[in-house]
C-alpha cells in the first residue's frame, strides 16, 4: 500500500512539475509576437481493481496543448491582409494628392497666369512685352505639365521598385512556410503525434505575414498548410514552394507590368487581377486605376490645351502678317502590342495634327488583309485601311518594321505621355497670331436664338480663309454653305449638344436654335497686323471656354482633384473602420491565446501548492513504510 501511494504521489509531483514548466514558459512569452498559451492537459490514470472497488492511480500527463481557435485565427489574419491593403493604398493615394497639388496651386496657378498674359496682349497685340509675358506663360504653363507627369512617372516608378520588393518578400515567407511544413511534420513523427506548439505557432505567424503582402487563402492537408493566391494558383503545397516574379518592364503589357507564377517547373502567366488583396494587390491597383486615370486625365487637359490654342494660333496671322504657327506640341503616343501577338510588326506612331486630336486612345486590329482602328472612348471603329501609314484623329499611324499577323492587336494610348512632352514651339513672340483672316457676321433679320462663336482652325489639306461663306440654315437643324456667288457648296445638319460647323479649314461654335431662313456668313476679312487683336481676344477667352470635355480646363483640373481627394477620403473611412474591426479581432483572439500574467500567476501558486502537498503524500508513505520496517524488526 505505501509503495502504492508513493507512486501516486510522484504522479502528483510529475503533473505539478509539468504544470510549473508550461506556466513558466507562458510567462516567458508573453510579449512573444503570434505565441499561444499553452495548458498541459491531465488526466485521472487507470484505477486498479480490488475486492473493495477502484482504487485511483494518480494523475497522467497526456499532453501540452496550445490555446487556439483556428476561426479567430483567420478571422485575425483576414483583418490584417484587409488592413494592410487599405493602408498601402490609402499611403500611394496621399502621395498622389501631394503630387497633383490643390485646386489652388498644381495646373491651375500656371494656366491662371497663361489667362491673364493671353488678356494682356489681347489689349495690347503690338507691345513686344505683352507679348513676350504670353509666351513665357505658355513655357510656364507648358513646364508646369511636365513638371506634374514627372512626379506621377516617378510615383509609379516608387510603386514598380515596392511591388518588386513586395514580391521578394512573398518568396521568402513561400519558402519558409514550406520549410516549416517539413520541420511540422518530422516534429509529429518523432514525438509520437504530440503537437509541436512552437513550430505551429511560428508558421501561423508566416502565414499572417504572408496575408499582409497578398490575398491568400490556405487549406490543411495532413500536418501541412497549403496557401493559395486568391485565384486558386498555389503559392505552397505541403513542402513545396511556387516562385512569384513580377517584370516591371513588360513591352507586351498595357500596364508595363506582367506577373507569373512557376510551380514545380511550370511557370504560368498571371493577369493583374490574379493578385487581389494584401500590399501588392494595393500597389498594383493604385497604380493601374487611381494612377493610370491621373496621369491619362492630365494628358487629357494637356491634348485640349494644346488642341484648342493650336486651332486658334494656326487661324490668325502674326505680326508680320504671316499665319500662325502651332503653340504646343505633345508628347508621342505609345503602342503595345497584345501578348499572344504573332506578327512581327512594330509600330510607328506620331502625332500629325494636334487640333485634331481626341485624347481618346486607339486600338489597332489586323483583320485578314486590313486595318481597323477602334476609337476606344466610344467604340467608333475607323477604317478598314488596306495599307498603313494612315492618318486618323490627329494620329500618324503606320509600321516601323514588320508587318501584323491576321488578329494582331496594338493599343495606343495617346494621354499616357502627353503631358510629359508638353512644349511651346514658338521662340518668337512675334509669331503669336494676334489678327483674324476671316470675322464672323450674324445677319440682322435673323429670327432664331443662334449665336456663332469661337472662329478657328481645323485640320484640312487646303484651308482657305481668304473666301467668304455663308451658312444659310434651312431648318432648326440643317443648314446649307453658300459661295461668295450663292451658289450650295454643300449642306449639312446640327449635331448637338456640339453643334460645330466647318469648311475649307475653318469653324465655329454654335449655340441656341437658328430658324429658317437666318445667316451667319464667315467673312473674308484679314485686319492690319500691328493693330487687330480679334485672334488674340478669342486666344484670352479659352481660359472661359469649355474646351476639356464639356469644362474649362481650371475646372476640369480641380475636378480631376476633387475626384482623387473624394476617393482618398472614401478610403481613409474604410481604413478607419478596418483598423477597428482588426483591433476586435486580435482581441478575440488575445483572449483565448494571449498569456494573462494574472491567471499565470494564479496558476503559479496552485501548481505550487500542488507539488507541495504531493511531496508531503510522499513524506508521509515514506514515514509508514519506515513504521512498518521498524514494527517487522
Amino acid at each position: 500500500m505505501t509503495t502504492n501511494i508513493t507512486n501516486i504521489a510522484l504522479t502528483g509531483l510529475r503533473a505539478a512539475q509539468a504544470g510549473l514548466a508550461v506556466t513558466a514558459n507562458n510567462i516567458s512569452n508573453q510579449g512573444t509576437p503570434g505565441y499561444s498559451r499553452q495548458q498541459v492537459m491531465l488526466q485521472s490514470a487507470m484505477s486498479n481493481f480490488s475486492g473493495a472497488g477502484y482504487f485511483g492511480q494518480g494523475v497522467d500527463v497526456v499532453t501540452v496543448q496550445r490555446a487556439y481557435s483556428d476561426f479567430l485565427s483567420s478571422q485575425a489574419s483576414q483583418s490584417a491582409s484587409t488592413l494592410s491593403y487599405l493602408s498601402t493604398y490609402s499611403d500611394q493615394m496621399s502621395g498622389l494628392i501631394n503630387r497633383l497639388g490643390s485646386v489652388d496651386t498644381g495646373i491651375n496657378q500656371s494656366l491662371n497666369a497663361l489667362y491673364s498674359a493671353m488678356g494682356r496682349f489681347s489689349q495690347n497685340p503690338a507691345e513686344t512685352a505683352s507679348r513676350q509675358a504670353a509666351l513665357a506663360a505658355a513655357q510656364s504653363t507648358a513646364a508646369r505639365f511636365r513638371a506634374v507627369s514627372e512626379d506621377l512617372s516617378t510615383l509609379s516608378q516608387g510603386i514598380d521598385n515596392q511591388a518588386s520588393a513586395t514580391v521578394g518578400q512573398i518568396n521568402q515567407l513561400v519558402q519558409s512556410i514550406a520549410a516549416y511544413n517539413a520541420k511540422i511534420g518530422d516534429a509529429y513523427g518523432t514525438g509520437q503525434g504530440q503537437a509541436p506548439n512552437g513550430l505551429l505557432d511560428q508558421r501561423d505567424v508566416l502565414v499572417r505575414e504572408l496575408g499582409k503582402l497578398t490575398g491568400i487563402t490556405t487549406s490543411t492537408q495532413g500536418t501541412s498548410v497549403n496557401v493559395y493566391l486568391t485565384n486558386g494558383q498555389p503559392l505552397v503545397l505541403e513542402q513545396v514552394a511556387s516562385q512569384l516574379r513580377i517584370d516591371t518592364r513588360d513591352p507586351n503589357s498595357p500596364t508595363g507590368t506582367s506577373l507569373s507564377l512557376t510551380v514545380g517547373g511550370h511557370t504560368m502567366q498571371l493577369n493583374q487581377g490574379d493578385i487581389d488583396g494584401g500590399q501588392l494587390g494595393a500597389l498594383l491597383q493604385f497604380r493601374d486605376n487611381e494612377l493610370a486615370q491621373a496621369q491619362s486625365e492630365l494628358g487629357r487637359l494637356a491634348i485640349a490645351m494644346a488642341a484648342a490654342y493650336n486651332q486658334q494660333q494656326q487661324f490668325g496671322l502674326d505680326s508680320n502678317g504671316q499665319p500662325g504657327q502651332a503653340l504646343f506640341r505633345i508628347g508621342n503616343p505609345v503602342a503595345v502590342g497584345q501578348r499572344g501577338n504573332t506578327g512581327d510588326a512594330r509600330l510607328a506612331v506620331g502625332i500629325a495634327d494636334t487640333r485634331s486630336l481626341t485624347g481618346s486612345d486607339y486600338q489597332l486590329t489586323r483583320v485578314g488583309s486590313e486595318y481597323v482602328v477602334t476609337r476606344l472612348d466610344d467604340g467608333t471603329e475607323l477604317g478598314p485601311f488596306s495599307s498603313l501609314p494612315q492618318n486618323v484623329d490627329g494620329l500618324t499611324i503606320g509600321l516601323a518594321d514588320g508587318d501584323l499577323a491576321d488578329g494582331d492587336t496594338f493599343t495606343i494610348k495617346v494621354a499616357s505621355q502627353a503631358a510629359a512632352g508638353v512644349e511651346v514651339t514658338l521662340a518668337d513672340p512675334g509669331k503669336l497670331a494676334a489678327a483674324a483672316p476671316m470675322g464672323l457676321v450674324t445677319a440682322d433679320t435673323n429670327t432664331g436664338t443662334a449665336q456663332a462663336s469661337r472662329l478657328r482652325s481645323v485640320e484640312s489639306g487646303s484651308p482657305d480663309y481668304g473666301t467668304s461663306v455663308t451658312v444659310r440654315f434651312t431648318s432648326a437643324t440643317g443648314y446649307e454653305l453658300l459661295g461668295e456667288d450663292g451658289t450650295v457648296l454643300s449642306t449639312g445638319l446640327l449635331q448637338p449638344p456640339q453643334q460645330t460647323i466647318s469648311h475649307n479649314g475653318w469653324a465655329f461654335d454654335l449655340a441656341g436654335i437658328p430658324a429658317a431662313g437666318d445667316t451667319i456668313t464667315v467673312k473674308a476679312d484679314a485686319g492690319a497686323p500691328a493693330g487687330d487683336n480679334r485672334n488674340a481676344l478669342a486666344m484670352a477667352g479659352l481660359g472661359t471656354t469649355r474646351i476639356a470635355g464639356g469644362s474649362t480646363l481650371t475646372d476640369a483640373y480641380a475636378g480631376l482633384i476633387s475626384q482623387v481627394g473624394t476617393r482618398a477620403a472614401s478610403l481613409n473611412i474604410s481604413k478607419a473602420a478596418q483598423q477597428t474591426a482588426f483591433d476586435q479581432a486580435v482581441a478575440s483572439e488575445q483572449s483565448l491565446s494571449g498569456v494573462n500574467l494574472d491567471e499565470e500567476g494564479a496558476n503559479l501558486l496552485r501548481y505550487q501548492q500542488a507539488y507541495a502537498a504531493a511531496g508531503k503524500v510522499l513524506g508521509m508513505s515514506s514515514e509508514l513504510f519506515d513504521q512498518l520496517l521498524a514494527a517487522i524488526h
